[in-house]
């Protein structure tokens, strides 16, 4: 009989994000060892509280309820959904709803191991971290057993609320090399980012540096990839800096049209303000984009300044301005980023990925 292993995470499929595909990968490259059940929220009624997906089993909390009150339905039911399971494993992703929901599982099952795989970069934003009492933000990292965290600066963070570095491990992201499309012939001066458009991404900065970069380079022009809720104050910045002709915004697209989107561009450009890895730089890099990224969160794990990429600090368009047309004048660095950045994509594959957490599921169950 395969080990049982539970998955809880306050979002999954069809909402695929990066830690919805960390689950799908992980659930469909390693069902044939192991008995996989998603716990997760329901969002909408159309959406069936139980179904089989990506070889395991998806059970849907709550009854499609507006504002998202789904997340706290999930957050109090889904421990006792787990035990009525009987894992050998409980496995938390994303450290919010899901990190609560591994603390009140352990106040009733002390005997279940348990891992916390840390995601979420924004939280340590002041603005974001205000709203989590410490006493709360303390316990989620030091209830589990064993945590993951997607970039050393998450495993950080953990440490740092734990007082010890033991049993915790830096698994990031990955992504599909089969997913990438054949590199297009870059557009002169195209800037494009993809982004959800909200404030962790910074991108009211990149815009204001768009003044500066088309004095020496008029046929400059960025594509946002993309949508959220600062898309109208986005908008209306680009209104004022009368650049309607210069700032394309796609909408969101499909991740193979969003590849291609980067593919044409001649530098990819994304100036967060927190991050919890940044997988989209990987992307960029393997569509074979020079990449722009800021030095905040887990962006360091994968751009090396000056190697593989440019790293420049958060909050500041005149940064951005100067990396861009650095891209833009030295074709031949250009060149050097890309293919300095082959060699980092490939350790971030789904396939070393999964591996490394299929060596963790060991570990615990041989112990």
């Amino acid at each position: 009989m395969k080990p049982k292993i539970v998955i809880l995470c306050s979002s999954f499929a069809p909402f695929m994000s990066g830690a919805e595909f960390f689950i799908k990968e992980t659930v469909e490259r390693l069902n044939q060892q192991y008995d996989f059940t998603v716990i997760t929220s329901r969002f909408q009624r159309a959406l069936p509280k139980k179904e089989e997906m990506f070889g395991c089993s998806v059970k849907r909390i709550g009854w499609g309820l507006p504002l998202g009150l789904d997340k706290f339905c999930f957050m109090f039911a889904s421990p006792f959904v787990a035990l009525r399971c009987k894992p050998a494993i409980v496995h938390s992703v994303m450290e919010s709803y899901a990190g609560i929901a591994l603390i009140i599982l352990r106040w009733f099952s002390k005997k279940i191991p348990t891992i916390l795989t840390l995601q979420c970069g924004d939280l340590d934003h002041p603005k974001k971290q205000k709203k989590i009492p410490h006493w709360l933000w303390r316990r989620i990292h030091t209830t589990p057993d064993y945590i993951t965290a997607i970039s050393s600066f998450l495993a950080k963070r953990a440490e740092r609320l734990r007082g010890r570095a033991k049993n915790i491990l830096v698994i990031p992201n990955g992504f599909d090399l089969r997913e990438v499309p054949q590199k297009e012939k870059a557009i002169i001066e195209r800037i494009v980012c993809v982004a959800r458009l909200s404030w962790e991404k910074g991108l009211e900065y990149l815009i204001a540096a768009l003044p500066k970069i088309r004095q020496a380079f008029p046929s400059a022009h960025l594509v946002l990839v993309g949508d959220g809720p600062e898309r109208e104050k986005l908008q209306n910045l680009v209104g004022r800096l009368n650049f309607q002709e210069a700032v394309q915004f796609k909408g969101f697209l499909p991740h193979q049209d969003a590849l291609k989107e980067i593919s044409q561009g001649e530098v990819f450009v994304c100036p967060s303000l927190a991050e919890g890895l940044g997988n989209v730089f990987l992307e960029a890099q393997a569509c074979g984009t020079p990449v722009v990224g800021t030095n905040v969160g887990g962006i360091p794990d994968i751009i090396q300044d000056g190697f593989n990429g440019l790293l420049i600090p958060a909050q500041n368009s005149q940064a951005i301005v100067e990396a861009v047309m650095k891209i833009f004048k030295d074709k031949n660095l250009a060149q050097q980023f890309t293919q300095n950045a082959l060699n980092t994509v490939q350790r971030f594959t789904w396939s070393n990925i999964v591996r490394q957490i299929d060596d963790l599921y060991q570990t615990i169950l041989n112990n």
